[in-house]
């Protein structure tokens, strides 16, 4: 059994971007979309939903904190670890 906890994405600038209910252990590498909980900075989870190689930047500071790809054939942000902190 895999286990789920749930994680908060911040960007380094402090703005808080989504609640993620991450599996297993280690960094945070990709958020496929269905298992964001909460997208608090409205930068996920949009309508209609983001276009493939679409680039996400932070509405805090401007700085881009991941880019959409098709991962294991769901969608998923692909995170640029330098512009995030999970807490």
């Amino acid at each position: 059994m895999v286990k789920r906890r749930s994680i908060e994405v911040v960007c380094r600038c402090g703005q808080p971007l989504a609640r993620y209910k991450k599996r297993g252990k280690g960094r945070l590498v990709k958020m496929f979309f269905e298992r964001i909980a909460l997208d608090h900075a409205g930068v996920f989870l949009t309508d209609p939903p983001l276009p493939l190689n679409r680039e996400i930047f932070c509405p805090g500071c401007g700085k881009r904190v991941a880019t959409v790809q098709v991962i294991s054939g769901k969608y998923a942000a692909k995170v640029n670890q330098g512009g995030i902190q999970p807490m």
